[in-house]
């Protein structure tokens, strides 16, 4: 009776991983299906870039996204679409705040590179130094953490690996002897006058124990909140505008963030560290995006390196240099990077030549959903960017 009842649950439950499959698969097709070529969308205004991205966040299921453009020394154009939080009745605006997600790594480098501009470490210092334990037929260095090389053998492949880059929070506390949240805060939210960014206010959630196999334990509950109120940030002002997470309701067992039916609120993720849970509005990460295009935050040599492919030992680029993406398209350097949680989704795209910055934000994980933007290292996969790169094309042809 025991071997056939084990026999019946066996059964049953590679059914369901089966039929789960076939419904990703499906709901797969169906996304990309209904996604038009959207190269092929000549966007001439802002007007219009609006609309195509309204039209994306309907198709996508996504409540709310806000996005933000600059150009030069000043934002140019910021927006809100959709809603914030259903639940209030809160609209999306222009000031809206979002999870990075892995947008955050855009954060954490940048500290990290200001300690090799202090001279209080360089690029390759074995990461062993400040505590980090990594098994690998050679050390692994500052240097590999920060370009998603410090798989086996280090120095030589990029694979995106964001719990790597989250040991470089190790490396900035043993540095500057500060709680990471800390040093983001004085080092870049204070400078910039940064009012709607922050670290992660919100407490670390149970739910996320389910999800990740992450124990949550009160003593993480306490942490999270010492090292909030160690910034002086008002975590009322911050609470206020952030925007509810959503993810589809059914399908989670399979799926964490859902396969399909109606968007449900859940809790956003973990706390603060280089890798993620940094806090902000769209128009807050141009101005972090100008800072450094103004040499706020780092020095000239130091950006330039922070932006040009490393590479391999074999001679080819690799596509991550020091927390950002770098791709060439017709002719043009694009540096950007992703973000993707279960309840949020972004993405910062920057022109260095032109200085131009394109933010956009969104409380589900729509923007980066079957995309494999951290594996493509492709940026021209994101419907968004692609939406303005098309708007940008239009303006270097109009503007000498």
């Amino acid at each position: 009776m025991q071997v056939r009842i084990l026999k019946r649950v066996t059964r049953t439950r590679f059914l369901a991983i089966g039929l789960g499959l076939v419904i990703l698969a499906a709901v797969t097709g169906w996304v990309v299906l209904r996604e038009p070529d959207l190269s092929r969308i000549p966007i001439r205004s802002l007007e219009e870039l609006e609309r195509e991205l309204d039209s994306l966040r309907a198709r996508a299921g996504i409540p709310g996204m806000s996005a933000a453009i600059a150009e030069g020394d000043r934002i140019v154009w910021a927006r809100g679409f959709g809603m914030a939080n259903r639940e209030r009745a809160m609209a999306a605006g222009p000031d809206t705040i979002y999870h990075l997600a892995s947008v955050s790594k855009t954060y954490g480098s940048t500290i990290v590179l200001q300690l090799v501009d202090e001279g209080r470490l360089t690029l390759d210092d074995p990461v062993s130094r400040f505590g980090v334990t990594m098994q690998r037929s050679v050390p692994v260095t500052v240097r590999h953490l920060l370009s998603h090389t410090s798989g086996e053998p280090p120095g030589t492949g990029y694979r995106y690996d964001g719990n790597a880059f989250g040991s470089l929070t190790q490396v900035v506390e043993r540095t500057t002897g500060q709680p990471y949240a800390r040093a983001l805060t004085e080092r870049i939210i204070r400078p910039l006058a940064l009012a709607r960014t922050a670290p992660n206010p919100g407490d670390p959630h149970a739910f996320w124990s389910v999800v990740a196999s992450v124990a949550v334990t009160s003593a993480d509950v306490e942490s999270a909140r010492a090292a909030f109120a160690a910034t002086g940030i008002d975590r009322v002002s911050i609470e206020a505008s952030l925007a509810q997470g959503y993810a589809r309701a059914w399908g989670r067992s399979i799926w964490p963030s859902g396969l399909s039916g109606p968007m449900r609120p859940i809790p956003h993720g973990f706390t603060l560290s280089t890798t993620a849970g940094v806090v902000a509005s769209a128009p807050d990460v141009a101005r972090f995006s100008m800072a450094l295009d103004q040499d706020r935050l780092l020095k000239e040599g130091t950006r330039t390196l922070a932006w040009t492919r490393p590479l391999a030992p074999d001679g080819t680029r690799l596509p991550y240099a020091f927390g950002w993406f770098v791709q060439d398209i017709d002719g043009r350097t694009i540096v950007w990077h992703y973000g993707h949680g279960l309840e949020s989704s972004t993405l910062i795209l920057k022109i260095p030549d032109d200085r131009a910055t394109f933010v956009i934000l969104a409380n589900s994980d729509g923007l980066s959903r079957w995309r494999g933007l951290g594996d493509s290292a492709d940026v021209t996969a994101s419907a968004a960017a692609t939406l303005f790169l098309n708007y940008r094309g239009k303006l270097r042809r109009v503007v000498p």
